[in-house]
């Protein structure tokens, strides 16, 4: 007689998961709805910039922005549906966005005025 042999990759429990994990997307397609998986992007500042200027995310992302510049920054966002203000963000210190509701923002800096990160959220 043989004996199956379990890894961790191919326990019933893992088997389950997935199973499980299929049927939800399928369902959720089925009904019309879309499944988008949430990320985590990083944006640096460097130069008086945000870098890459522009980003298109899946609701629930978070955006992660460096300040990999010589100066210090201030990051904000003033619109109806997300209001956020890191105050000041020292040179090497890291401020991080969650994107939970669907829509275009843009993330600005209070210090440099140019400085603009267009955020689209689907």
């Amino acid at each position: 007689m043989r004996r199956a042999i379990e890894t961790p990759g191919n326990s019933p429990k893992t088997f389950g998961a997935v199973a499980v994990a299929l049927a939800l997307t399928a369902i959720a397609t089925a009904a019309g709805g879309l499944v988008y998986a949430a990320e985590t992007v990083q944006v640096s500042q460097r130069n008086r910039m945000f870098n890459p200027d522009s980003l298109q995310l899946n609701r629930g992302s978070v955006v992660r922005i460096v300040n990999d510049d010589r100066v210090t920054h201030h990051i904000y966002i003033d619109s109806p549906t997300m209001s956020f203000d890191s105050g000041e963000q020292p040179i090497g210190h890291t401020v991080e966005l969650r994107f939970d509701k669907v829509g275009s923002f843009e993330v600005l800096c209070a210090i440099h005025p140019t400085m603009r990160l267009k955020v689209s959220v689907k």
